[in-house]
């Protein structure tokens, strides 16, 4: 049936003058590469550097030697000048390097041919999951984006779409985004289940009627049926085309380079097979199940969707790194949803309670929200990836290309720029220098396991695979990979394509963010050096070179090019051999530009448009060193994803008219002292800035934008003031605090609803008497002037023998997230620490009133409170259950004032003699064995022996040996094969609130 091209159907609203008018994309595979092209290459690379050394040497002859550079300076104008040319001649010659990397990789790729794809698809093929971070993206672009991927011909495939909007939207538009975004997933396999049990049906009648046959015997019936299928998935693909909204290029180019290709290709394969069966030629039973798996590959795929912020107990960072970190940490476990106090939370349970089941593959793919891929990307770099000789590479990946047809200036400038970057990367490839690029990779999820980081926020453990201490997170994944001997390769054709930013404002946004983040991480390269020498592989200076400059790079050269423009240097050090330096370096780039189908003038306007980036390079690069000296993070800036104009930063906009500004002033200057060779320098500035502000930016633009800023610099919204009544309600609320002892019972929290439910806020006041006495509020203030904000949780304490749950250890989760040792501290620091460890110990009574009967209570509590035994007798005398204090450093005497009645349990002292001597002068019920204690202990017979001599030592003395920190079962069979009746720990039960407790979850 016919078809109306996409272009046809709706064009872009509004195009520029100068917009791209490029409508195919690049070829997949890389043209050939002639000899004289390459010669070219290296030519311009010897060039380069030949007349770099030469205008060095003749400097420090004319300067040093000949005595021209006769003051300081003079001297210092000398040094600093052969350093920024030295700077600037080092980018330009490792692009030069690069370029002639990336043509000896064009020229040897052999792409793998289809029959072997198939034959790949026909076996056992590993698992994979998309991931595709997805923060307020319109439904037209999420779904673009998870369609190419759910059409990847990849068999089994899982994609999910990785939500991080707000879950409270402020406005109707951001709620109709996330609502839609929910749904999204659904709708699309909805659409695919239709096609995939056709041909699942189709596939499952062909086995069977060959089985009936004998197993072997195929029919030109069954060809006719395959074709049949072939020919209903083309005509399905070219509906969904049909169906795509078209509002711009991006749209434009998946239907007529990703779904229409892909359904002519089932097309003229349907044809093939009709043709075969008119000639009465069956095709082996091996072929035609190959062909049935390749059209189910197409369309089996499982869609969801997942959203951290929904869970306490995963990251909130405002940062994609932690939107896929906080899924991959989730691989390989099931989950239940539960509520705590500070909200719901994901806990590990068993299968068959589980709320969320996530598999663990074998290969991770990560897609931005706006970027394609074409429908073979996974099936090839898997397939690469399975060869022996890639065992070893963590990350495969085809650096996007831009896509055609964008329909204003800047696009296809910055387009450009994004081709050109293609062609660096994969040259770094062929020197061994590659850098993960962020926009799509298949990761091997072996390799993310390596590089994992654990720490806590709070009670919950945070796993981070992709490093988020810089905002060029895969820069530094990349070289946490590399420091464990991981390689990473890219695959030299076009499969992805990514989005460009419309306009100035989102665009320096995004450059904002790739400049900052180099400088910080750089240092770690020696890291890399190191554990490479360590291996005993080959540290090559050309690697390192070409690292160096890609996180480097930025920073350099931007600062270079402002000296260079801002300092009027000696007339001697501006000798016209300079130009020899730069002109290779242009007239390569301007070759490379008219390969990839621009214009070789669309240079200058490369230059004149990095110009104008001078400022949102340089803001980046300082971001970066500032979070070198002061340690907090740089903030996480997403690219604004929008149809109408984003506005740009005051700053980078009135920066580039001061540089305009400053060209003219040079030139003014220049024409007065007669410095000519400077004077022409400083017109091409200002002739490329200017009219890259006119053509990037837009003078209307840039009016507009500067008196938005102005007006709202000038005009500031006023906050509404709280009515005094409601100021009023507030202080009586507060006055009518529950006294004291009754604060305890909202620890019932589940029974409590809301964000706070379950949180406990004491605040400490010293009575008439002189005595501390605690009184309770709502407030969720914590650590405010003598004011605890807590809640309890319980771990379970396992006899090892018969597995069953002997007791609890209170544990106090402090809901600022901070150690309780330090709310102590801060307490003593003020004189209420025994106030404070007294409404702790009455809290956990309280709340463990709901745990299991036949259990026994463990608190915690410090020789402080331990020295007042009639107040903590007091306390001990609201439990219904059997009690355990621990102490860490307890004395006989101390323990003789409890009573018979309490029993105590003290911390080992790493089982030696204090041990033993503790155990004989203070005579406690339990002694628990520490982390230091029982570590290796699976491993050292030595430990083993002490631990079951101690455990000896204990029982004639009355004295029962409970194992803390176990984490592992080769740890607890060894205990017990020492003797060690009791444990806890995170294998057997992590602390968990009281509603937890009783839902059996987090248990052994």
């Amino acid at each position: 049936m016919p078809r109306t091209p996409a272009d046809q159907r709706k064009r872009d609203a509004q195009r520029q003058w100068g917009a791209d008018r490029r409508t195919d994309p690049h070829p997949i595979v890389p043209p050939p590469v002639s000899e004289g092209r390459i010669t070219r290459g290296r030519l311009a690379i010897v060039v380069t550097i030949t007349v770099w050394a030469c205008y060095v040497t003749y400097t420090i002859i004319q300067q040093f030697i000949a005595g021209h550079a006769y003051s300081v300076r003079l001297a210092i104008e000398a040094i600093v000048y052969m350093s920024v040319v030295t700077g600037l001649a080092a980018s330009a010659t490792a692009y030069l390097i690069t370029r002639i990397g990336y043509f000896y990789r064009a020229r040897g790729h052999q792409r793998a041919p289809r029959v072997m794809l198939d034959e790949f698809i026909g076996g056992k093929v590993p698992s994979m999951t998309v991931l595709v971070p997805s923060y307020q993206e319109d439904e037209r672009t999420n779904r673009t984006t998870l369609l190419s991927a759910a059409l990847q011909e990849y068999p089994g495939l899982r994609v999910t779409l990785l939500i991080d909007d707000p879950r409270q939207p402020r406005t109707r538009a951001a709620r109709d985004m996330l609502l839609a975004a929910r749904a999204l997933p659904g709708k699309i396999e909805g659409e695919l289940r239709v096609p995939f049990h056709r041909v699942s049906n189709a596939y499952a009648y062909f086995d069977e009627q060959v089985r009936v046959r004998g197993g072997y015997l195929v029919m030109i019936e069954d060809m006719r049926r395959l074709a049949e299928e072939y020919r209903y998935a083309s005509g399905w693909l070219f509906d969904l085309g049909a169906r795509q909204e078209i509002v711009d290029h991006t749209d434009t180019f998946f239907v007529e380079h990703i779904v229409n290709p892909l359904a002519t290709e089932l097309g003229q394969i349907a044809n093939a097979l009709h043709k075969g069966a008119d000639e009465q030629v069956a095709l082996p039973i091996a072929r035609m199940n190959q062909f049935y798996r390749r059209l189910l590959a197409i369309f089996d795929v499982q869609m969801s969707s997942f959203e951290r912020k929904k869970y306490v107990s995963l990251s909130h960072e405002p940062n994609k790194a932690m939107n896929l970190n906080s899924y991959i940490g989730l691989m390989g476990g099931a989950y239940q949803e539960v509520s705590t106090p500070l909200g719901t939370a994901l806990v590990t349970a068993g299968p068959n309670r589980a709320d969320l089941v996530v598999p663990n593959p074998d290969y991770v793919l990560t897609l931005d929200a706006d970027s394609v891929l074409l429908p073979e990307y996974a099936l090839r770099l898997v397939h690469l990836l399975e060869q022996g000789a890639f065992a070893h590479h963590a990350v495969a990946q085809t650096p996007y290309s831009a896509y055609p047809g964008s329909a204003t200036r800047i696009e296809r400038i910055s387009g450009a720029t994004t081709d050109i970057q293609y062609i660096v990367h994969q040259g770094m490839t062929h020197y061994g220098a590659t850098f993960w690029v962020g926009a799509n990779a298949v990761l091997r999820k072996k390799a993310l396991d390596e590089i994992c980081e654990v720490s806590y926020e709070g009670d919950w453990e945070i796993k981070r695979y992709i490093q988020d201490r810089t905002v060029i997170e895969d820069t530094e994944s990349t070289i946490d990979l590399g420091v464990r001997g991981w390689l990473l390769h890219n695959y030299p054709e076009r499969l992805a394509y990514s989005a460009t930013p419309p306009d100035f404002g989102s665009l320096c946004i995004q450059r904002q963010r790739w400049a900052n983040g180099g400088l910080l991480i750089l240092s770690r390269l020696k890291d890399q050096f190191r554990a490479k020498s360590k291996r005993e592989d080959k540290n090559r200076f050309g690697e390192y070179f070409l690292r160096v400059n890609y996180m480097a790079s930025i920073f350099w050269s931007s600062v270079c090019l402002i000296v260079m423009l801002a300092y009027p240097f000696n007339n001697e050090l501006l000798n016209p051999i300079l130009l020899l330096i730069s002109v290779p370096y242009f007239f390569m780039m301007a070759a490379d530009l008219k390969q990839l189908g621009y214009k070789r003038s669309d240079m200058l306007r490369i230059y004149g448009f990095n110009l104008i980036l001078l400022p949102v390079n340089l803001s980046g690069s300082i971001a970066s060193l500032l979070q070198l000296l002061t340690g907090e993070k740089s903030a996480f800036k997403r690219t604004p994803k929008v149809r109408n104009r984003t506005t740009a930063a005051s700053s980078f906009l009135i920066l580039p008219l001061a540089l305009i500004a400053l060209c003219v002033y040079t030139i003014w200057v220049d024409i007065e002292h007669q410095l000519w060779n400077n004077m022409v320098f400083a017109v091409a500035n200002l002739t490329l800035s200017l009219y890259a502000m006119v053509a990037f930016v837009g003078l209307g633009n840039t009016a507009v934008d500067l008196f938005t800023h102005l007006r709202n610099w000038l005009i500031r919204p006023v906050a509404p003031k709280r009515s005094r009544k409601r100021r009023t309600s507030k202080k009586q609320a507060i006055t009518t605090a529950a006294p004291a002892g009754d604060w305890a019972q909202v620890l019932h929290y589940r029974h409590e609803t809301g964000s706070a439910a379950g949180h406990t806020t004491v605040r400490l006041q010293r009575g008439q008497t002189g005595e501390w006495q605690s009184s309770a509020t709502s407030s969720s203030q914590a650590h405010a002037f003598e004011e605890f904000s807590f809640f309890t949780v319980f771990q379970p304490i396992y006899n090892m023998i018969n597995g069953h749950v002997s007791g609890y250890e209170a544990l106090t989760r402090f809901a600022d997230g901070s150690n309780p040792r330090e709310a102590l501290s801060s307490a003593a620091a003020r004189g209420v620490h025994i106030a404070l460890d007294a409404a702790l110990i009455q809290a956990a009574i309280t709340s463990a009133a709901a745990l299991p009967n036949g259990t026994w209570l463990s608190l915690n509590t410090t020789a402080d409170l331990l020295r007042h035994p009639h107040e903590l007798a007091r306390l001990l005398a609201g439990s219904r259950r059997p009690l355990v204090l621990e102490t860490g450093d307890a004395e006989a005497a101390e323990v003789a004032r409890l009573g018979g009645g309490v029993r105590v349990a003290v911390d080992d002292l790493d089982a030696g003699y204090e041990t033993l001597s503790l155990i004989e002068q203070v005579r406690p019920a339990f002694l628990k064995l520490g982390l230091n204690s029982i570590a290796g202990i699976e491993y050292s017979g030595a430990r083993q022996a002490a631990i079951r001599a101690l455990v000896q030592f204990a029982d004639q003395h009355g004295c029962t040996v409970i194992a803390e920190g176990i984490e592992s079962a080769a740890q607890r069979d060894a205990l017990v094969a020492c003797g060690v009746p009791f444990g806890q720990g995170f294998y057997l039960g992590k602390p968990v609130p009281v509603e937890r407790v009783l839902a059996g979850v987090g248990g052994w």
